[in-house]
């Protein structure tokens, strides 16, 4: 009999963490926080012996450190997914402190985290203690990988899900299974077709820049600014990358193999010129077009843009990406406001919004939950789950609460 418990991410997007126990084992599948003001970080985990961790977004890796406080045990993932998670996890631990917020691990914890990471790669099998598990792309982002565990029966645990192919990346692989455990962040919602949300957001661009405003793109440094470099270059003219996507732009470069088209990469990156210092950040915003991390306005260089076109309405702001409850990008598309350094501050330029997703949407989650013919489905990672629950037919269906005990 398998029991599961979710540690957080089972009924919100964010905090992610799932215990599983099987013939005496136990694995733990993410271990994640919720970047903000204050961070939201997930239940205590039991010891567990061997964590599977399918991509670098906090949401997903951001308390793994944590974990070399108590235990020590074999962390794996694809190795681009290690090298991005090493350098997400060390700028959470500035953040917070520089916010103000103590973190619960420091750079040592980060340091000693990468002595378990253990590299798979996708499509070949390994034994961990018995259980066969096999990695396959999720679809989500470079590097990403679903995981499908089989002992007795088996179970595929699906992290963030992509379906269809981008620039970046090619959507995800489709596995049988007897147990999914699925993402449903986006229940009940369907994406506009890519190529048309492509052509407005390049538009749009061109419109705020011919009328003499400046652009200002926040975007998530790991795989959002890569994909947008891909289509920006359709537009033929220099740009300015600010943050911390400049150091992941060199990782992407380092593992091409994970990309859709490396060498597309390489030539979209010729139109992209790096903020190194001040003195760049000031020319960046001179030029009108910027990419900038943080990708929900939590900080990072963001909010000197945001400061400095707060009050031009010619000037816009294009928001490209999920704004989590709760974050500055939320409270902007809300209300119009964005906490900078303290003070909430009244946006006066233009806020445009672009569904540049890497989740799969509603159809496509049924469509995957169809075609992995698994007789029980358990929802995560979803504020709108429920949605799912009369469309889908013929299965179990489990809608489990952080920290309670399920068996399957």
């Amino acid at each position: 009999m398998m029991r599961i418990k979710f540690l957080g991410g089972a009924d919100e997007v964010g905090s992610l963490g799932m215990v599983m126990e099987e013939k005496g084992k136990r694995f733990l599948f993410e271990y994640g926080i919720t970047p903000g003001k204050p961070p939201k970080f997930p239940l205590d985990s039991p010891k567990p012996d061997a964590v599977f961790l399918t991509h670098a977004h906090l949401d997903h890796s951001g308390m793994l450190p944590y974990l070399t406080l108590k235990y020590g045990m074999p962390v794996y993932a694809t190795p681009l997914t290690l090298e991005l998670t090493d350098l997400l996890l060390r700028d959470s631990v500035k953040v917070m402190n520089l916010e103000g917020y103590n973190s619960p691990f420091d750079l040592e914890n980060v340091e000693a985290l990468k002595k378990l990471y253990v590299s798979i790669s996708y499509n070949k099998k390994i034994i961990v203690d018995d259980f066969e598990v096999l990695a396959l792309s999720s679809g989500h982002i470079p590097g990403s990988a679903m995981f499908l565990v089989k002992n007795e029966r088996s179970m595929v645990f699906t992290g963030d899900l992509q379906t269809i192919d981008t620039h970046l990346i090619n959507g995800c692989a489709y596995p049988e299974t007897d147990i999914l455990f699925i993402e449903s962040t986006y229940a009940g919602k369907e994406h506009p077709p890519r190529e048309v949300t492509e052509a407005r957001f390049l538009k749009k661009i061109e419109e705020i820049l011919d009328r003499k405003g400046k652009v200002i793109i926040p975007a998530f440094a790991v795989s959002r600014t890569q994909e947008l470099m891909m289509v920006m270059q359709k537009l033929e003219m220099e740009y300015w990358v600010d943050g911390m996507s400049n150091a992941v732009n060199q990782i992407f470069a380092k593992y091409g193999s994970y990309l859709k088209d490396a060498q597309e990469f390489k030539r979209a990156r010729k139109w992209a010129r790096k903020v190194r210092n001040s003195s760049d950040r000031k020319r960046a915003l001179e030029s009108g077009l910027v990419i900038t991390t943080g990708g929900m306005l939590e900080g990072g260089p963001v909010l000197y843009y945001l400061e400095h076109i707060k009050n031009d309405p010619k000037s816009g702001v294009i928001i490209t990406g999920y704004q989590v409850e709760g974050t500055n990008g939320r409270m902007l598309l809300d209300t119009g406001f964005v906490d900078i350094n303290g003070v909430k501050e009244k946006i006066n330029a233009e806020i445009i919004t672009y569904d540049f997703s890497a989740h799969a949407g509603n159809r496509d989650l049924l469509d995957f939950i169809e075609k992995s013919r698994a007789e029980k489905v358990v929802l995560f990672h979803g504020e709108n789950r429920e949605i799912l629950l009369s469309q889908i037919e013929n299965k179990e269906i489990i809608l489990p609460k952080p920290g309670e005990y399920y068996e399957l």
